[in-house]
């Protein structure tokens, strides 16, 4: 199945968060994220957990992740190129760095509430 860049729109997520699903079928989902606005590095990460499992590859600008493990939290800063796996049900979360930072994320099995 094809799937062409014309054919989704960016839908907004909330003020500051746009997403688009990019390709899907038989268990595996890619969406692209894009951040509008940048915050400070200090601000409050928001914490959510999901039973899919995900990864993250950085395609624009810089974040700060966190992942809440059970004996501890990673917190990490990634840039274009960086990677992270989440776990299923894992609390995790993320601040924008950076004006325009954009995301792949990658779900398995397909986010139904994102279709």
């Amino acid at each position: 199945m094809f799937f062409k860049g014309n054919e989704t729109e960016l839908g907004r997520v909330d003020d500051n968060t746009l997403r688009k699903n990019l390709a899907y079928g038989d268990g595996l989902m890619n969406t692209l994220v894009i951040f509008e606005h940048g915050l400070a590095s200090d601000a409050t990460i928001p914490f959510h957990k999901h039973a899919h499992v995900q990864t993250t590859y950085v395609l624009k600008g810089a974040f700060k992740f966190a992942i809440k493990y059970p004996d501890h939290t990673d917190v990490q800063e990634v840039h274009v190129g960086d990677s992270i796996y989440f776990p299923s049900n894992y609390e995790h979360g993320c601040i924008p760095l950076e004006d325009d930072s954009q995301l792949i994320d990658s779900f398995n099995p397909v986010r139904e509430d994102f279709l």
